[in-house]
């Protein structure tokens, strides 16, 4: 079985992404239930800032390495600066939390933590957002795609181990769940780091670049990310900070886990992008238009549809999938969750467009787009989730449902220009209408089919028990993907699909032919 093709990897990634996906979502539940919408939305504030501060120190540069490695083998040397390079990241940033941030400064920007919570929190977010991730990046650049999925399979299954154990016991607390993800991060790299670094560095035969040349290559790519780092950095923080200054940790408590249940949605999307970087940036080193174009359009409207496909789905049974899963304390929830489950269908639009951006090297127009997005995006988060009574510029106080609102509605204008100017780089057609029709179709079947499912069977509609429920669910569910099914064999295109690819399906899949075979 060959390991490194694209078909493999990807399955190999889907199949594992799953069953992280199910553990991950599982764990979630468990630790929202165990620490309270307020608990867990101060919990996700910590870690959420640190993202932003993420953002402002790595400048572009971990895409860039990225991209160099995929594009060719590198040298040593060419790792080592990288490297060092996350050294003098995390340094600079635990002496600002540690020394040089005043205490005033502290409690202004965390709102009550100690110094200690901080910190550890910090060292959480590093450890999971930039050591794990250059890890995984070192193993698709060689494309060992399963060894990845494999080793981050296992440290969500840790994490879930960790976590059950931690809630049984009642032990769950902010800081026990940040000393959980710390330590497993950890040891996944020091576990992971000879099998991944050494093969990335063993099988190159290649004689390193001066220090000088590595340095130009990264000032090239990344002084166009500069500006939009620290754009970045404010659009990040600005969101949860203004949530939770003027709604509190029980809305942030409500919206990330809003957030976090619709992520679910885009386990297409976080199975294929690494492996869809690496054959992009190939592509374009060795300027093959034809398979450019082919592998965009292919992954952009295939990850779109399956997005609307899940997400639209669920819309219409969001509060009843918030009661069931998470109780009543997180029952006022539901009209977020159910905006934000729009939010994945464009967001992995959003996230392949990025991937072609950055893996084709054009970081001046991405940043400019994008700079452009979260420079809208700032003041109206602040109109919809400030207070009412703010003396200078009153907000409209939506809290988490206003955050959830403007995350879509900016989030399919931002995609869409940037497909327009990835379409007229490559001298493409910009086509649009399959996102209309694709969303609506889906979306318009699934509120059809619960009313139909609610009308046929009225006493389970009306029952409050459990049982009822999931029998109801599944039932719409059989229903519904038979209706996608039509829609899909009807307009394939929409999908990114052809008539003769369903037609290959079917015949593999067709039971009475296999039988016929045999």
């Amino acid at each position: 079985m060959n390991l490194t093709s694209i078909k493999n990897r990807f399955l190999a990634s889907i199949g594992v992404n799953i069953l992280r996906a199910i553990i991950s979502f599982l764990t979630g539940l468990l630790v929202a239930r165990g620490l309270s919408p307020s608990g867990y939305g101060d919990l996700y504030y910590l870690l959420g800032s640190f993202l932003a501060v993420k953002a402002l120190m790595d400048m572009g540069s971990g895409s860039a390495f990225y991209t160099f490695i995929s594009q060719r083998s590198r040298g040593r040397n060419f790792y080592l600066m990288y490297y060092s390079w996350l050294l003098i990241q995390f340094v600079v940033s635990t002496l600002l939390v540690v020394v040089l941030m005043p205490q005033p400064m502290i409690d202004r920007i965390w709102f009550g933590p100690s110094r200690d919570i901080i910190l550890l929190a910090f060292f959480a977010s590093f450890m999971q957002q930039q050591i794990w991730t250059t890890v995984v990046q070192l193993g698709e650049s060689t494309r060992q795609t399963v060894k990845v999925q494999l080793l981050g399979l296992s440290v969500i299954v840790t994490h879930s181990i960790v976590m059950l154990i931690l809630y049984f016991n009642h032990w769950l607390s902010i800081t026990a769940v940040l000393l959980a993800i710390f330590a497993e991060y950890f040891l996944a790299t020091i576990a992971s780091s000879k099998l991944l670094f050494s093969s990335s560095l063993s099988e190159e035969k290649v004689s390193d670049d001066s220090v000088k040349v590595v340095l130009g290559e990264y000032w090239k790519y990344c002084r166009p990310l500069i500006l939009l780092a620290v754009v970045s950095f404010l659009y990040e923080f600005a969101d949860r900070w203004l949530l939770q200054k003027f709604g509190g940790s029980t809305q942030q408590g409500f919206y990330q886990i809003s957030a976090q249940l619709a992520a679910i949605c885009l386990l297409a999307t976080t199975s294929i992008l690494n492996i869809f970087w690496k054959e992009i940036s190939e592509a374009n080193d060795r300027q093959d238009q034809a398979r450019l174009a082919f592998l965009y359009h292919k992954v952009n409207r295939g990850l779109l549809m399956v997005g609307a496909i899940i997400s639209c789905f669920m819309v219409p049974w969001a509060k009843e999938i918030v009661t069931f899963l998470l109780g009543n304390a997180y029952k006022e929830s539901w009209a977020i969750f159910a905006i934000m489950l729009l939010y994945p269908i464009h967001q992995s639009m959003g996230q392949v467009n990025a991937t072609m951006f950055l893996a084709c090297s054009r970081t001046k127009a991405y940043s400019a787009i994008s700079i452009i997005g979260q420079v809208i995006s700032i003041p109206v988060s602040y109109i919809l989730i400030a207070s009412s009574e703010d003396i200078l510029i009153p907000g409209l106080e939506l809290g988490a449902f206003g955050l959830a609102i403007k995350m879509v509605v900016l989030n399919i204008l931002l995609v869409n220009i940037q497909a327009l100017m990835i379409a007229r780089f490559n001298g493409w057609k910009y086509e649009w209408k399959y996102q209309v029709f694709g969303i609506t179709s889906v979306l318009a079947l699934s509120y059809s089919v619960k009313y139909m499912i609610s009308f046929l069977f009225p006493t389970l509609a009306l029952s409050t028990d459990n049982l009822s429920l999931i029998i109801l669910f599944l039932s719409s569910g059989v229903i519904y993907l038979i209706g996608v099914a039509v829609i899909l064999w009807v307009y394939p295109q929409v999908a990114g699909l052809e008539k003769r690819e369903l037609q290959t399906f079917l015949n593999k899949v067709n039971p009475f032919k296999a039988g016929i075979s045999n």
